[in-house]
């Protein structure tokens, strides 16, 4: 008994410690403002942290999008290649250290060999702070909007066009990029 009446101050100080770290800061006021027009292509980089329940993955990436193709590299916080996705002519494909894979489900792909899907078919629109030409929006928010089950945030703005912070929510997974234009 007298050991843990010793011992009840220092829990009670790692205990106030450990909720330190999970408390999360007020998010800032953004006003979410549809662009009017978005770019068919472009090369962005920056970096990336995917949540999901049972682990995270963060790093860098860069995307370089024309109107012939995509390459979307994700590289680990030293630089090292993880994945490289390439799409031409409508076919998908993964590139990992050892092997590459082709689908014509490509979500599928993903799924099984890095563990989460990306909307890479609408990504492109998101990032640039437009939804979906042709899927309606499910709810609007003030920092951005639902579509397609998809939360997708606008945190932060480096001017009125491009989005500086996006975050994109599903479930339990939760995509955020943080953009070099």
């Amino acid at each position: 008994m007298k050991l843990i009446l010793k011992l009840l101050p220092l829990l009670l100080i790692l205990v106030g410690c450990a909720s330190f770290y999970d408390a999360t800061p007020e998010k800032p006021i953004v006003i979410y403002k549809k662009p009017l027009a978005i770019e068919s292509g472009f090369n962005i980089s920056g970096r990336f942290i995917i949540k999901q329940p049972n682990k995270n993955n963060y790093g860098n990436f860069t995307w370089n999008k024309t109107n012939e193709s995509e390459v979307l590299d994700f590289n680990s916080p030293i630089g090292q290649t993880v994945a490289e996705i390439t799409i031409e002519s409508g076919i998908a494909t993964l590139y990992t250290r050892n092997e590459s894979y082709t689908a014509a489900s490509f979500n599928e792909v993903m799924q099984k060999q890095l563990g989460f899907v990306l909307p890479i078919g609408y990504l492109h629109y998101w990032i640039q702070g437009t939804p979906l030409p042709n899927e309606s929006i499910d709810l609007q928010l003030t920092d951005g909007f639902v579509q397609l089950g998809w939360k997708v945030e606008y945190l932060q703005w480096i001017d009125t066009i491009h989005p500086e912070i996006v975050q994109c929510t599903k479930d339990d997974l939760v995509i955020k990029l943080l953009i070099q234009w």
